[in-house]
């Protein structure tokens, strides 16, 4: 894990990264690479973190989603299901209907 974070780019990665942390008792952060809404796609994501609550129900982990600089992929992640997401310049805006949605804008870890 580097600097307190985990980058995952799948479910392998997914899995294998809440596996260490079931057996180690950890609650992991976990984060997309940069720009990974507009490469892997709302709906990638949200059924990722989908089913990582599903089958991890009893990890506390966090999973922030990288939108790079496009808050349209922000709001899609949202609409999608993301809890969690990253803009490279922040927005009050995404951040206020983040919040409205249950969903929360962060700034991405470094």
């Amino acid at each position: 894990m580097a600097g307190g974070f985990e980058i995952v780019r799948d479910w392998r990665q997914t899995e294998a990264a809440l596996l260490a942390a079931r057996a180690n008792g950890t609650a992991p952060i976990l984060l997309t690479p940069e720009d990974a809404a507009s490469r892997y796609g709302a709906g990638y994501l949200g059924a990722l973190e989908a089913r990582a609550r599903r089958e991890f129900p009893d990890v506390a982990f966090t999973l922030i989603v990288d939108c790079g600089d496009a808050p349209g992929y922000a709001l899609a992640c949202l609409r999608a299901g993301v809890s969690k997401i990253s803009l490279s310049t922040w927005n009050d805006k995404i951040a206020d209907i983040a919040r409205q949605m249950g969903a929360e804008l962060v700034r991405r870890p470094s």
